[in-house]
């Protein structure tokens, strides 16, 4: 605001000194136009492009102001005045004095009413800098360029000052005391306008002690040459002192202002010197005060971390107890009354998770006398969350199971549930999975598949192994809520193996970035395939972990085999297959 403000009063100023010569010119009373009888006057052209220049200062901040019409003020301007330096370099005239001032007097050797070159030189020099100003482009040599205008006519000033003259008694027409008065005044409009932005005040303003320096240094220097100058021409000459004792009147004045200066300027910068070295000690203090008590800060803040992972720990190890639970401790023997190690269906599982808990999960449940379900699955991700949703998973198989024994009636049921219990916790999961049923007596699997990667049937006694066919498979569990899932049927022999997994036993790659596949799996189960179960299913583990050159696995994994021991007299043969009771689901023999 002080910048505005001092820019409005200096171009008022500029505005009032050409206003006031050309009065003077039209009243006759040139003396308003030059101070003094011994100083020549300002000529009516000069006086009019100061009266057009501080109008579009003025107006600049005005809701009026219409920056085209400036522009076309400053060219006019600039125009008048280059016309004027061609007058001088080429000694030819324009007209533009001779309209306004037709028969001047002469002052010396030179006309009055007419521009000086240096006058001229000026204006297009001050042209330009507010040129600048009202672009905010080159908004930077607004500065710049009124500095060099104001540097001019403090020369001009000065040998006033001094009593004598630039350029007085010779060819060239010198500048006016009120012109370079003017020139100064409009400089400092426009440096004013520029503010703190830019240079020359960008160097001044501020708390940096260069820029404090500046403030106190330069003006002094500038004083005391003046003052010394003046001191020198105007005043001890005019006392007759003598030579010697002008100078050293001089020399003890530039001493006084001197040391003024140097005082004020130690004790400011005393003063933050001492307020700098305060705050030092006192942040050096604060550090030592924060370093005897750092240790101690570390020790509890490493015993209050200790705690909470201690406790994050035991509340895993727990969901890990927990989830372990929820794995069958033991399988069910086919028929039921039959002991263990006389089962017409064995069962072989090998569970490893990537973490403490894990996202992988199997069922082994009796459907009948002679029927057995099976159910693994593989939620996205790991740790918790992943864990959560395979205890919903284990829910919604208890509540099913026991009303429906067609595979894919029982997981669309499953899906149904787990979507409409994820949609209302605003989360999105999902799982891939398979559910299938065995029955020994009938000697056939019904099954669907959600996404998951397709069980192995060895069929030990063809030596052949291959997938199930994929015509029971649709999308992942949870997704959708009206996907509708189909039940394939295949038959299986007596040394027949079934072998359900997660894929985190074969998507795992090398160093390089080779992929061990599903493909590589099969082919890798066919090589072992009269391997007893549990001896493959550690030499498959095996095998992966030496192709990813790795003991551990990025995901989890899970394996499930279901072996044919025996073939079992069906109880039901008279009533129709298993398949007859498949409810909604779809039935394909596989066979």
């Amino acid at each position: 605001m002080i910048y505005r403000r001092l820019s409005f009063f200096c171009a008022l100023l500029t505005g009032a000194l050409g206003a006031l010569t050309l009065i003077g010119w039209v009243s006759g009373k040139v003396i308003l136009a030059s101070v003094s009888q011994a100083y020549i006057p300002m000529a009516p052209s000069t006086a009019l492009a100061f009266t057009l220049l501080s109008l579009v200062l003025l107006m600049r901040e005005h809701s009026k102001f219409r920056r085209p019409v400036a522009e076309v003020v400053l060219v006019a301007v600039g125009i008048v005045a280059a016309g004027k330096l061609v007058e001088f370099l080429s000694g030819a005239s324009l007209g533009v004095d001779e309209w306004l001032v037709a028969d001047p007097v002469k002052f010396g050797t030179v006309r009055t009413g007419r521009m000086s070159p240096i006058t001229a030189l000026n204006f297009l020099l001050v042209s330009s800098a507010i040129f600048a100003l009202l672009k905010p482009r080159l908004r930077f040599w607004a500065g710049p360029l009124a500095a060099a205008v104001a540097a001019i006519c403090g020369v001009v000033v000065l040998g006033y000052l001094h009593g004598t003259p630039l350029l007085y008694g010779g060819a060239i027409i010198p500048v006016a005391l009120p012109t370079a008065t003017a020139f100064i005044l409009m400089s400092a409009s426009v440096v004013a306008a520029v503010g703190a932005e830019c240079w020359p005040l960008r160097s001044w303003m501020g708390d940096s002690t260069r820029a404090m320096l500046l403030r106190w240094f330069l003006p002094a220097v500038v004083l005391v040459a003046l003052a010394e100058g003046l001191l020198r021409t105007r005043f001890l000459v005019d006392l007759g002192l003598n030579p010697a004792l002008a100078s050293a009147l001089s020399t003890l004045l530039h001493t006084l202002i001197v040391t003024a200066v140097i005082s004020q300027v130690a004790r400011l910068l005393g003063r933050r010197i001492d307020q700098a070295e305060s705050e030092r000690n006192e942040a050096q203090d604060a550090l030592q005060a924060l370093n005897r008590h750092l240790e101690q800060r570390i020790i509890e803040r490493t015993q209050e971390l200790s705690a909470k992972n201690q406790q994050m720990q035991e509340e895993l190890t727990m969901a890990r107890e927990l989830q372990l639970a929820l794995l069958p401790d033991r399988f069910p023997s086919i028929p039921r009354s039959a002991p263990a190690t006389e089962s017409a269906l064995r069962f072989f599982s090998l569970y490893q998770p990537a973490g403490v808990v894990s996202g992988d999960f199997f069922s082994v449940f009796p459907v009948s006398e002679t029927g057995v379900g099976i159910f693994i699955c593989d939620v996205m991700g790991h740790g918790v969350r992943a864990a959560l949703v395979t205890s919903m998973l284990r829910a919604l198989l208890e509540q099913h199971s026991e009303e429906e024994p067609d595979p894919g009636i029982l997981l669309t049921k499953m899906n149904h549930g787990l979507h409409s219990i994820l949609k209302q916790a605003g989360t999105t999961m999902y799982a891939t999975g398979v559910m299938l049923i065995a029955d020994a007596a009938r000697s056939e699997v019904l099954y669907s598949v959600a996404g998951h990667p397709s069980p192995l049937h060895l069929r030990r006694h063809e030596g052949r192994t291959a997938p199930l066919d994929g015509r029971g498979t649709c999308g992942a569990l949870g997704l959708f809520a009206d996907t509708i899932f189909t039940t394939a049927r295949a038959t299986i022999a007596p040394g027949d193996l079934i072998m359900l997994f997660t894929d985190g036993l074969f998507e795992v790659e090398t160093p390089e970035g080779a992929l061990y596949s599903h493909e590589d799996l099969q082919q890798a189960v066919h090589e072992r395939l009269n391997l007893p179960t549990n001896t493959l299913f550690q030499e498959i583990l095996s095998e992966v972990q030496s192709f990813s050159q790795r003991q551990d696995f990025d995901d989890d994994v899970c394996i499930i085999g279901i072996e044919v021991a025996r073939s079992l007299e069906d109880p039901n043969s008279k009533k129709g297959s298993m398949s007859s009771h498949a409810g909604q689901g779809t039935a394909l023999d596989l066979a």
